[in-house]
């Protein structure tokens, strides 16, 4: 089976076409987005899967015919073509990861998929290679939500087109699921459900709603072939003529078993030709047949730029090459990426055997291989080679790109305007990042993933206002990340002090995190989306964070996962559902996740779930999480070895040295339970005023009930452990004292001073003074609150 979706069209402008298409927003009732349909759409974008060698169900044997026949007419009509065969579930999501990094703001996207496709209640889902229905929780993970699908597209392109041949047999028969936020299982069902389409869309269905297409006795299936008929035939003829063809000849080869079906939402006319109204594009599809001309092959042509989303190297082709460029042949695509050629303002794909009559200028190099992490690249270079064929020469392109030093040292996951090239909070090297991306804002000052990148670097220095100044900056300048950092921020400024505990985000946060839903970004779905779930008491607006949730999951985005695995993890709640919970933690921890790790160690540690408990895995869980930066892990880890959980019998020593670890990263917990170890049990090491010192810093952060639990027992301390606590504090913070509990004349003398240089005023009470202290060593200590 096949489907094909596109989001947009060849741009023509006639009197009844509006202006401006309003997008209106997902959530919470904000102003949407504005398109300027008088503007041509600036790419042509395709996103090709064929599905038919499928492990556990019936394979589809025309499934990656069909998609590579309908790859084959929009490479013709000048798409941007990224074509996938047999995709698997994690194949997917990176599918789509691609398709977001690759896509520009007001494209014209298509995505053609032929594979299973089943309906569940009002939802449609497209089928991996690899899916296999044991359960009733696994079809989140065996499957992709079509409405997902819609709106990640939806999100990056202009107009949306899409066109489903997905309603074989029902490859799951007799099989339950449950998919919504409701645990109520529902059948799984022949065919698609009828689907609600965004403005200025066309969904486009092989069969009417619930019925079966038929594969044909042909090499393509009934209803591809007649779409590629159609095109052929008419290629610039508007697509509700078209699906007028197909359906008329699906009719007659079906013997009238099978009517396609659409639904239509579209303000501007669509068609697939190449447009002649942009200059250029009709040569770059001229396909040409022909060898060129023997002889021994020169030396290559090496071209050393620096790495961006689209990299001009026509420019850099023609001042290479020896003699004149006039009559050049893409004859080899590269392998890492692919070519394009840019003319107005607009990109379009090429095929090979593309001539370029006009020369070589407005060539384009797009990285197109997936994503990569910066810790994994030996040195920060892509290098990628094509063939071209100049005045009748064959010719190899060596091409080396450079990773710019800020994409390297703090470029971000998921990010639709990045180059591909990113790092955890946690893996980010502060000093070398922050010169490189001050480096690279001075050096490119309207660049805005510059800028974006650049406050992620405040950010791990807890430097909040500089992070916000410069996400403010990247937002002017139309990055999309940029919503959904500014969004955090707000929320990082309300957890500034208060350590592990969630507090509900400030309505401009969600506000913030709305507008990144709008434009597309994965991390703004989970962001807005966990907010809304456990945060929300309106069922609808759970509901709505669930989707969210879900749609943030279809790309991989690991987060999502724990969240919602911790959300059906909750006992003693009406969304307790175990088995659900476990499989969302599972996915997570496959992918290398540390919040995954943390909550897995949580599992194994409690039995949670119904699971068996079992400390030595909880253990490994933990370190792996605590290793990757994980800030409550450490905790977790001081905890079992307090309980004898390691080694059979308490180890208090080791106990407080992860506590401190945990508290170091902002967990109170990690600073109130390491002071009650010192206070209680005196573990070898740790002298007078050192308990103190972990309440107090416990204390002066907002964990309700860790504050609540390090103040009691600040309560408990005589006067002279509270002044040996602030001595430590006033030490930690430069001052020169000596940590005895003898408050004296040098003591008040080098409080004082304290209080002059952080230009507070200090209170000469034991117990207010010493919690002074410790929120002045929050503020020059501040843990990584990116990390929560």
């Amino acid at each position: 089976m096949a489907a094909l979706l596109t989001a947009g069209s060849a741009f023509a402008q006639s009197a009844d076409t509006p202006v401006t298409l309003q997008r209106p927003a997902e959530v919470l009732g904000l102003p949407g987005l504005s398109i300027d349909l008088t503007k041509p759409a600036t790419q042509r974008y395709a996103l090709v899967i064929g599905n038919g060698d499928y492990s556990y169900v019936p394979s589809l044997p025309n499934a990656v015919a069909d998609a590579r026949l309908i790859a084959g007419v929009l490479k013709r009509a000048g798409y941007v073509v990224q074509e996938y065969e047999n995709l698997d579930r994690r194949g997917f999501e990176a599918a789509l990861r691609r398709m977001i990094a690759d896509t520009d703001k007001g494209s014209e996207i298509v995505i053609y998929y032929a594979g299973h496709g089943v309906q569940i209640g009002n939802s449609n889902r497209l089928i991996p290679v690899d899916a296999e229905i044991d359960t009733i929780y696994d079809l989140p993970f065996e499957s992709v939500s079509l409405s997902s699908l819609l709106s990640i597209a939806g999100a990056r392109s202009r107009s949306l087109v899409v066109i489903l041949d997905s309603c074989r047999d029902n490859p799951f028969p007799d099989r339950d699921a449950i998919v919504g936020l409701d645990a109520i299982p529902q059948e799984l069902r022949t065919g698609f459900a009828a689907q609600d389409s965004p403005v200025n869309s066309l969904i486009v269905f092989s069969t009417s709603p619930g019925a079966v297409a038929l594969d044909g006795t042909g090499a393509n299936s009934p209803f591809t072939e007649a779409l590629n008929q159609a095109i052929t035939a008419q290629p610039d003829a508007p697509m509700d003529e078209i699906l007028r063809d197909v359906r008329r000849r699906v009719y007659v080869a079906t013997g009238a078993r099978q009517v396609p079906w659409e639904s239509s939402s579209l303000v501007e006319r669509v068609s697939f030709d190449s447009d002649p109204s942009v200059a250029g594009f009709h040569n770059a599809a001229a396909a040409i047949e022909g060898e060129a001309t023997a002889g021994a092959a020169p030396e290559p042509l090496t071209i050393s730029l620096p790495l961006d989303r689209k990299v001009e190297v026509g420019a850099a082709l023609r001042n290479t090459a020896p003699g004149t460029l006039e009559d050049v042949v893409v004859t080899r695509p590269p392998s890492l990426g692919r070519l394009e050629l840019r003319a107005g303002g607009q990109t379009r794909g090429l095929i090979p055997l593309t001539r370029f009559a006009e020369g070589v200028d407005d060539l384009i190099y797009a990285n197109s291989r997936p994503e990569l992490s910066a810790l994994q690249m030996p040195n920060p270079l892509i290098r990628d080679e094509f063939e071209v064929t100049a005045n009748g020469t064959a010719q190899t392109v060596q091409l080396t790109l450079t990773v710019d030093p800020c994409d390297f040292e703090a470029g971000d996951h998921l990010d639709p305007e990045g180059v591909g090239v990113a790092r955890y909070p946690n893996e980010i090297e502060v000093a070398a990042a922050l010169s490189a991306c001050e480096a690279a804002v001075a050096r490119e000052p309207t660049n805005g993933r510059f800028y974006y990148q650049l406050g992620r670097v405040y950010l791990a220095l807890r430097d909040l206002d500089a992070a916000e100044a410069s996400f403010d900056r990247a937002r002017d300048f139309d990055h999309t990340r940029a919503w959904h950092a500014l969004g955090m921020l707000e929320i990082a400024r309300q957890q500034e002090t208060a350590g592990a505990e969630r507090l509900p985000a400030p309505e401009t946060a969600l506000a913030l995190l709305a507008m990144g839903v709008d434009r597309g970004d994965p991390y703004a779905y989970h962001s807005l989306g966990l907010q809304l779930l456990e945060m929300s008491v309106d069922p609808s607006l759970k509901r709505q964070g669930f989707d969210l949730l879900s749609r943030s999951l279809e790309v991989g985005h690991t987060f999502s996962m724990n969240a919602l695995g911790f959300y059906f993890l909750q006992e003693n709640t009406d969304h307790y559902e175990p088995e659900r919970g476990l499989r969302y933690i599972r996915e997570s921890a496959e992918r290398d996740d540390i919040y995954g790790y943390d909550n897995m160690g949580w599992i194994a540690l409690n039995g949670a779930g119904g699971t068996t408990r079992d400390p030595g895995a909880a253990l490994e869980w933990f370190r792996k999480a605590s290793d990757g930066g994980h800030p409550r892990a450490p905790t977790s880890i001081g905890r079992m070895y307090f309980n004898g959980d390691v080694g059979g019998q308490p180890d208090f020593a080791e106990a407080v040295k992860w506590y401190d670890v945990g508290l170091s990263r902002g967990d109170a917990w990690g600073g109130a339970n390491g002071a009650w170890v010192i206070a209680n049990h005196q573990p070898a090491g740790y002298g007078s005023g050192q308990a103190a010192v972990r309440a107090a810093k416990a204390a002066t952060l907002r964990n309700s009930e860790a504050v609540a639990a390090a103040e009691e027992l600040l309560t408990t301390l005589p006067a002279r452990e509270l002044d040996a606590g602030a001595q430590a504090l006033m030490l930690e913070l430069g001052a020169e004292v000596t940590a005895d509990g003898a408050f004296g004349p040098a003591s008040e003398a080098a409080l004082t001073d304290v209080a002059q240089r952080f230009g507070t005023q200090i209170s000469s009470d034991p117990m207010e003074r010493l919690k002074a202290l410790a929120r002045i060593y929050w503020t020059t200590n501040p843990f990584r609150v990116d990390l929560y």
